[in-house]
């Protein structure tokens, strides 16, 4: 055959033409397994995947974006980003709306960023992005590749967190204010009742009566400031918290909006907590007015009670509390509710959306600092429009035995002694020897631990009580206290302290301190204290 004529190819070409078209369906298909493992890992990764483009539209939502954000492929591919899985703007007021032409524009700053998303649902939950920018074959920017991690449980702990650091600093701050203003009010009361005792004319005696009452309301808001900064006076005994709530509820009958219906379910079997039942029943009667408030028009305010079983260590809020069994008190009601930036802060101090004059803000911030100090925890859920629910958490006593108050004894009035009285505030110091001598009792004064000191080893045969103030400069009532009982291990002393009895005076009554009087006190509460001292063998009769 002529050349050119051979229609057949020569045999290493003929060889040749099979392996080309092989090699190409083996790379085809290992390609095509490739795409398949990496869609197979895209869609089925536990992180939120998404594409869009230069103006913000969704052009990719993987499987695990659609179950976060419940929006399904077709519902949310090609939507744009902005009103659909990220808000016009966070809870914080925060614009939203520039974020994606940012990221665009500036890529470098938005490799990670945080920001609020939205569900489906109006679920507001809070994202850790990282975003890589797309870009053709010019280099100019087509879209964003965004993957993403659910840090709300993370969020909200570091909230939280933030919160109970703020909560305990307003409480430190609260504690000192409220000192100081004791030491006030108690020399204004103090100069009131040697008005009183001087005075015949009854105008006199009745403009001091007005001072003392006006100084007994001001220590009342003190007290509750101590209350929430753990400072305030208590004294757990063995209570039933039933018999509180019963109290607590006829009270509210009694005296509030007779369109609101006041239901109880005690439901607890074991209801007695270790605790003080006069704070625990103010604390009630403080989220039960609150409740009312809510109320305007009339609703439903209920009590209910529980047992609970707590077997690790938990936080609530901003509370820990420690395994065991827990007395679950739930405080309900049908009114207005609040926001959650009203929610967040209905346990600070002087916070209150209340009209000026109808409350100063401090009722659930005793509540808060009552529960601190029964080891307890305290949560509140709330909706605008929705009611607002309480849930108070109290360790259960493991012995529900009353203790049986031993009959009084009878006071030893009349007795004349010889007091040293040691504290810093000079109107507290002038207005206890003025009063107190005029009395009958013979009174020495002193402003500092070293003079005190001075005077009491040349004369602690001639003192009968000594009056030493908690909180000076220098040396306090717990160290000047252990100075005077080496000179004297018999030393008789009471402490007076406008913060009460918190742990470290507890410390001090178990060095060997007779009592704890808190101020601002009046005369005749010394005296009783003096009286029930004597009455028990502590004082000379």
């Amino acid at each position: 055959m002529a050349p050119g004529k051979n229609t057949l190819a020569p045999p290493w070409e003929a060889a040749a033409l099979p392996a080309r078209s092989h090699d190409s369906r083996h790379i085809y298909e290992a390609l095509r397994k490739s795409e398949e493992r990496y869609r197979e890992l895209v869609e089925h990764a536990n992180s939120i995947i998404l594409r869009w483009d230069r103006d913000g539209i969704i052009t990719f939502f993987n499987e695990y974006a659609q179950q976060f954000f419940g929006y399904t492929e077709a519902e949310i591919l090609g939507r744009h980003v902005i009103g659909t899985i990220v808000p016009a703007s966070e809870s914080s007021g925060r614009d939203l709306r520039p974020l994606m032409e940012h990221i665009c524009n500036h890529p470098e700053e938005h490799r990670y960023n945080v920001n609020e998303n939205i569900t489906r649902s109006g679920e507001r939950v809070w994202v850790a992005w990282t975003n890589k920018l797309l870009t053709d074959e010019r280099g100019n920017a087509i879209g964003v590749l965004s993957i993403g991690t659910d840090i709300t449980k993370q969020r909200l702990l570091e909230e939280e967190l933030r919160q109970a650091q703020k909560m305990q600093a307003i409480g430190e701050l609260a504690g000192g204010i409220a000192h100081d203003f004791n030491n006030m009010i108690h020399g204004i009361s103090g100069y009131a009742e040697v008005i009183q005792q001087l005075t015949t004319d009854p105008r006199i005696s009745e403009y001091t009566t007005h001072i003392l009452t006006t100084a007994h309301h001001a220590a009342e808001l003190t007290r509750q400031l101590l209350t929430f900064a753990r400072k305030g006076n208590y004294q757990l005994c063995d209570c039933n918290t039933h018999e509180l709530i019963r109290d607590v509820c006829a009270m509210l009958e009694r005296t509030i909006d007779r369109r609101i219906r006041v239901e109880q379910r005690l439901d607890a079997s074991r209801p007695h907590v270790k605790g003080d039942a006069a704070q625990l029943k103010s604390a009630l009667l403080n989220i039960g007015i609150n409740a009312k408030d809510a109320m305007p028009n009339g609703g439903t305010l209920r009590f209910a009670t529980s047992n609970i079983a707590i077997d690790r260590v938990t936080t609530i809020a901003d509370f820990e509390i420690q395994p065991g069994q827990y007395l679950l008190i739930n405080i309900s009601d049908s009114g207005t509710g609040m926001p959650a930036e009203v929610r967040r802060r209905i346990f600070e101090p002087f916070f209150t959306t209340k009209e000026s004059g109808r409350g100063a803000g401090l009722g659930l911030a005793a509540v808060h600092g009552t529960t601190h100090l029964h080891k307890g925890a305290i949560h509140c859920r709330s909706s605008e429009g929705e009611g607002s629910s309480f849930d108070l958490y109290l360790p259960i006593t493991k012995d529900c035995a009353k203790h049986a108050s031993s009959p009084a004894r009878p006071a030893a009035r009349g007795r004349r002694f010889r007091i040293m009285v040691v504290d810093d505030e000079a109107i507290v110091r002038s207005y206890s020897k003025t009063l107190f001598e005029m009395h009958g009792h013979r009174v020495v004064t002193f402003a500092g631990a070293e003079e005190a000191i001075s005077y009491y080893r040349e004369n602690f045969g001639n003192i009968d009580l000594v009056l030493l103030d908690m909180i000076m400069p220098g040396m306090d009532g717990q160290q000047l206290f252990a100075f005077l009982k080496q000179i004297n291990p018999e030393i008789r002393a009471i402490l007076s302290s406008g913060y009460s009895v918190d742990s470290k005076v507890q410390e001090i009554l178990a060095d060997g301190i007779l009592d704890c009087i808190q101020k601002p006190f009046t005369y005749e509460k010394l005296q009783e204290k003096i009286d029930s001292l004597t009455a028990e063998g502590l004082l000379p009769g």
